[in-house]
């Protein structure tokens, strides 16, 4: 093994590499939180058990606003801001954010929570950074990530990760995005990646008569005890 190494050549044992072979980047894999708004008297009281001053904007939001379920958080916000602006009614985050806990479900169906706009830079590949296009219009959206959806593909650091996203996330996962500001580079040596030699199994035929030999050997021992 030394002499292999020292002649620096490749042998069965013996390979050569770049550090970049070993490289990879770590890829979040997002997609859209997708939320379905129900008020009902069971939530109502959850949210005012935390929150007992905060009764007459719910009730307010309860009459005005409806029961009917909502599978668009986007227009349901903008209406309980409209209404709670009327009101001179400010809320906390804090109070913000249990009233999404209490009041809404993850919902496939539903429409992917906007999380900001901009009007459209037309930049190469922003779709893979999750700026999506909006039909009809010249504004590209960026969603909410759902962290329960959340993935991470591996990514040698010889390839590109945007030709990877378009050939191996997107065509199956078509609202999927990659975080850029979280990839991550790390290494890893797989040696069974770079030396494992496949190993045929046995026929069935031998493998069947080593099982009818064990077999017979049991038996025998079996019969030698109970003599």
């Amino acid at each position: 093994m030394v002499q292999e190494y020292g002649n620096f050549v490749e042998t069965e044992t013996s390979k050569i590499f770049k550090n970049e072979d070993f490289g990879y980047n770590r890829v979040p894999i997002e997609r859209p939180l997708r939320l379905l708004y129900q008020m009902d008297t069971d939530r109502k009281l959850r949210f005012l058990d935390g929150v007992p001053h905060l009764l007459e904007d719910v009730q307010a939001i309860d009459k005005q606003l409806g029961r009917e379920p909502r599978p668009d958080w986007n227009e349901f916000d903008r209406l309980m801001n409209d209404l709670l602006k009327q009101r001179n009614s400010r809320w906390k985050k804090a109070e913000q954010k249990l009233f999404i806990d209490v009041f809404t479900e993850r919902e496939p169906e539903a429409a992917p929570v906007i999380l900001k706009e901009r009007k459209a830079k037309n930049e190469p590949n922003a779709r893979v950074w999750g700026w999506f296009p909006v039909p009809g219009k010249k504004i590209e959206r960026m969603y909410e990530a759902d962290s329960k959806l959340r993935d991470f593909e591996n990514v040698n650091l010889q390839d590109e990760v945007i030709r990877h996203f378009l050939e191996e996330v997107e065509p199956h996962v078509s609202d999927a995005w990659a975080d850029r500001t979280k990839i991550r580079s790390a290494f890893e040596i797989n040696f069974n990646r770079h030396f494992y030699k496949y190993t045929p199994p046995r026929p069935l035929a031998e493998i069947d008569a080593d099982i009818k030999q064990m077999e017979q050997e049991i038996i025998k021992l079996l019969k030698e005890v109970t003599a």
